[in-house]
């Protein structure tokens, strides 16, 4: 089968694409053939070296949707012909096939495409865990989000919204309608205004939960947005700091989760979440997708497209 592997690691070039052997499913796993992978700002640092160690050649990518092609002899929740969607770390998904376990697998939803279904699993988890269980998020509270219109932001608006919190979004001003199309209630350009002092013009005892989906300096200077007992989390890795005031803080680390792909597809479904994509590549453009995600300027998701 064709996959995208790397080689050695390093930048966008590294990306070559490459015939290597079909896996086969174990007794616990399914053979999914890949419509779709996802791309994210994970698969960068692992191409870089940043995340691991790799044997090569190695095939990138955390995320993908698919059409179930083989069953093995004890999976007994899914047949041949599923069409499902999984977040799944220990392959490499920019491939025309993938064995993993079943317990990962999820039926992906009925109203979008494979491409679109791609974009979820890594971003929606991670947003999904942030908000309900990392937070702990309810009605009513308010909630700032940075970097709002990215894979993980986008995700992470909606999700808060439909719990009926107030969401503030931190984006530029090209992303700004598009946020609040998805629930934002209040919206801040990052570029033109500093963020800690909007949220406090107009909420000057500070909120009760921040996301930070950007990292770096930010998150130190994002914990100033909190009300005294207020909740932080944040997805990238963060300089150390020590929480004042009462607050509380810590780094979400999305897991992969067949349960949390169930609820995401139904609230697909029943058009509560949307899913953006940048663009879809062909899976042997994948060096120009890896160019584009490293931007840092992507709504949505950017995914490879196999069929």
């Amino acid at each position: 089968m064709q996959a995208i592997v790397i080689n050695a690691f390093g930048g966008p070039e590294q990306l070559v694409l490459q015939e290597v052997p079909r896996p086969e499913p174990g007794p616990d796993e399914v053979l999914i053939r890949v419509e779709a992978a996802g791309i994210g700002p994970w698969d960068i640092k692992v191409r870089e070296s940043l995340v691991g160690e790799r044997q090569f050649p190695f095939i990138l990518g955390w995320e993908s949707a698919g059409i179930i092609e083989q069953v093995g002899a004890d999976v007994r929740d899914f047949a041949v012909g599923d069409a499902v969607y999984c977040y799944v770390r220990e392959v490499g998904h920019y491939a025309e096939y993938i064995a993993v376990p079943a317990k990962l697998v999820a039926r992906r939803p009925r109203t979008l495409d494979a491409a679109h279904a791609a974009a979820i699993p890594v971003s929606g988890i991670t947003a999904h865990q942030a908000i309900t269980e990392d937070l702990k998020l309810q009605a009513g509270e308010t909630v700032l989000i940075t970097a709002a219109a990215g894979g993980t932001g986008t995700f992470a608006v909606q999700i808060a919204a439909s719990l009926g919190a107030h969401v503030i979004a931190s984006a530029s001003a090209r992303n700004h309608a598009y946020l609040r199309e998805l629930g934002a209630h209040e919206v801040i350009d990052y570029a033109l205004s500093d963020v800690v002092e909007a949220v406090h013009t107009a909420h000057p005892l500070g909120v009760d939960a921040v996301l930070d989906c950007r990292g770096g300096e930010g998150v130190i200077s994002n914990l100033s947005a909190l009300r005294a007992g207020g909740r932080m989390a944040f997805i990238t890795e963060a300089p150390e700091f020590l929480p004042s005031r009462g607050i509380s803080a810590h780094m979400v680390i999305g897991r992969p989760d067949a349960q949390r792909l169930a609820v995401l597809a139904h609230m697909v479904d029943e058009k509560q979440l949307a899913v953006h994509l940048e663009r879809a590549f062909p899976l042997a453009q994948a060096r120009e997708a890896h160019e584009l995600v490293e931007t840092g300027h992507v709504r949505g998701k950017v995914v490879l497209t196999l069929a």
